[in-house]
């Protein structure tokens, strides 16, 4: 099995400690932006929601970067939570 980050972050989190924190720009004003509820973002950056592909392609045009590295993002999160339940059980 290939090698997993220890400590995955989850999308949101990194959205916010690599974009939203840095730009000073609130969750409010960042859903306006890319047309979101402001609950929507707080869902995913509070981990209670995950990236989808439509949700990967809203953050990739807001922020000029890939789709790639959110939805990555998401399916390292996914297998981590996956193995730590599989590990639990």
């Amino acid at each position: 099995m290939p090698q997993q980050p220890e400590n995955p972050f989850h999308p949101g989190e990194y959205l916010l400690e690599e974009f939203l924190e840095p730009a000073a720009i609130s969750q409010a004003e960042f859903a306006r932006r890319i047309g979101w509820t402001e609950t929507r973002l707080n869902e995913l950056i509070r981990g209670k929601q995950g990236v989808s592909a439509e949700a990967a392609l809203d953050l990739a045009d807001a922020l000029h970067t890939s789709t790639r590295l959110w939805m990555n993002l998401q399916i390292t999160w996914d297998l981590d939570q996956e193995i730590k339940r599989r590990n639990a059980a």
